[in-house]
């Protein structure tokens, strides 16, 4: 899964993120209660809605009163569970 674009939507509680994978499909990312959480479109789209339909990682970070998350954790997590970049 290549990413060509992440935007961050919000800073903290939650963190998140959307985005555009080369295959077309969008993804959105969130971190909040100390989870972190990828979700996928099953198709190419550009209506972010449709970026809540697969999740493909899922993770406790921190604690439950933690809502904020760099960019490079994001990114890191991200390459661990099998994204790549080309921004």
């Amino acid at each position: 899964m290549e990413v060509i674009d992440i935007t961050q939507t919000c800073g903290a509680c939650p963190s998140q993120w959307e985005g555009k994978l080369k295959d077309g499909r969008m993804f959105y990312a969130r971190y909040r209660w100390g989870f972190l959480s990828i979700e996928i479109s099953k198709q190419p789209t550009d209506d972010i809605r449709m970026a809540m339909e697969e999740q493909v990682y899922g993770e406790q970070l921190g604690d439950g009163f933690d809502g904020v998350l760099s960019e490079n954790t994001l990114k890191e997590k991200m390459i661990e569970s099998g994204f790549t970049f080309e921004l």
